[in-house]
This record gives C-alpha cells, sequence and structure tokens, in this order.
C-alpha cells in the first residue's frame, strides 16, 4: 500500500489510461444506441407502410432573393 502512494506516473502511462477511459466510455455509449435501436422494431414496420413519394423528385425553381432571406433568418435563429 505505501508502495502506490509513493509509485510516480509518467505522462506515457498517464496518455494510456486516459485514451483506455475514453474508449471504454464511448463503447459503453454507443452500446446504449444499439438497445434502444432495437426496441425501435415495431416503430420502423409501422413506417414501411407509408407511401413513398416518387422519385425522381420533381423540379421546382427557387426565387434566389427568397432563398437568401430564408438561408439569412435560419442562420440568425437557430445560431449559426
Amino acid at each position: 500500500m505505501g508502495d502506490l502512494k509513493n509509485r510516480q506516473m509518467s505522462r506515457k502511462d498517464f496518455i494510456k489510461g486516459a485514451g483506455l477511459s475514453l474508449a471504454g466510455v464511448a463503447m459503453a455509449g454507443s452500446l446504449g444506441g444499439l438497445l434502444t435501436a432495437c426496441s425501435k422494431i415495431d416503430i420502423a414496420g409501422a413506417a414501411g407502410q407509408m407511401e413513398a413519394p416518387e422519385w425522381p423528385f420533381k423540379y421546382k425553381k427557387l426565387d434566389p432573393e427568397k432563398v437568401k432571406a430564408r438561408a439569412y433568418n435560419t442562420y440568425k435563429e437557430k445560431g449559426g
């Protein structure tokens, strides 16, 4: 026990431990997402009954001034 108090950690050991911790947190987070995705199978089945839009989509001419205004307002509302 006294040996652990006196032991100094090298920079290499610290970075290695931090990387392993980060990898563990990332894996745990992705596992939760996978489990959540598995529970939505019934919802995905119901969505398959919806009618798909016709493809290719019809071309619609846009007014450049309206597009500029919409882009500017969206940028300001959503915070960039």
